[in-house]
């Protein structure tokens, strides 16, 4: 099932017109009208947002999922979706595995339970209209076991809380987005992976945790306990004892312009 966003169909378009400039440059393409071609565009455009909010699919609905654990001793939650808001949280939930609230316009998102991985798996069919639309997940986990975390998204802001569960891994592909993460108390190397476009990334760990972190990058803004590096390229910094630290973190975030804010609790 593809998940993509609908930057796709329009960063194609650019591209298109893109090439029609060159062509017309080099003196290929001499009888285009671009009074013609700019008005064409801004109708499409604005077709685009009328149906996104008329259109089929364009009602609000909500999708509601709760499965029981059965001994399920790990798990791992997959987020595939466009746009929207993801909150994430550990929670105490008895027996058990997961409960999801989406609240949403457009192509219903699916939730499916594969127990013989333990994989959660959030997804969203292809809707070119779903970036005008509302998208908001609301996951528990339950904390009695470890996790691990993947989302591919387009452009979130996505709230991570996972102080009161083990964390396995973390990995997060998206757009320009806003990514929150508390952690607790690592066992063995935890990785921690956010790579995309523009990034405010907000990282807060128990008192004491070990944790390194590698930003790389256009522009980079880097905040560790205090001290602050500034600059292009790759920033990096880890906190004293990591490398004889048994159980620690190691972060890398990539993209364009970051801003990535590494605290304690």
């Amino acid at each position: 099932m593809w998940n993509r966003n609908p930057s796709i169909f329009w960063g194609g378009a650019l591209v298109i017109v893109g090439v029609l400039f060159l062509l017309a440059n080099l003196g290929v393409l001499n009888n285009i009208n671009w009074d013609v071609v700019w008005p064409v565009l801004l109708i499409a455009l604005g077709v685009w947002l009328i149906v996104a909010r008329v259109g089929p699919g364009g009602a609000s609905a909500d999708v509601d999922s709760a499965e029981p654990r059965d001994g399920l001793e790990k798990a791992k939650l997959e987020v595939a979706v466009g746009a929207g808001r993801l909150e994430v949280r550990s929670a105490a939930l008895d027996e058990q595995l997961y409960r999801v609230h989406i609240d949403h316009a457009g192509a219903p998102p699916e939730i499916r339970l594969d127990r013989g991985t333990g994989t959660v798996r959030i997804s969203q069919r292809v809707d070119w209209f779903m970036g005008a639309r509302r998208l908001h997940i609301d996951a528990r986990l339950a904390d009695a076991i470890p996790w691990e975390v993947s989302c591919s998204t387009g452009a979130i802001r996505g709230d991570f809380d996972l102080s009161s569960a083990a964390l396995t891994g973390f990995t997060c592909r998206t757009g320009a987005s806003q990514v929150s993460m508390a952690l607790g108390a690592p066992k063995g190397t935890v990785p921690v992976r956010v790579e995309g476009g523009a990034l405010t990334v907000h990282v807060t760990r128990p008192v004491g945790a070990a944790i390194q972190v590698q930003a790389s990058g256009g522009a980079v803004q880097l905040r560790t306990d205090g001290a602050r590096q500034d600059g292009l390229g790759t920033r990096s910094w880890r906190s004293e004892g990591y490398d004889a630290a048994p159980d620690r973190y190691d972060v890398t975030v990539s993209g364009g312009a970051l801003n990535v804010d590494i605290t304690s609790r």
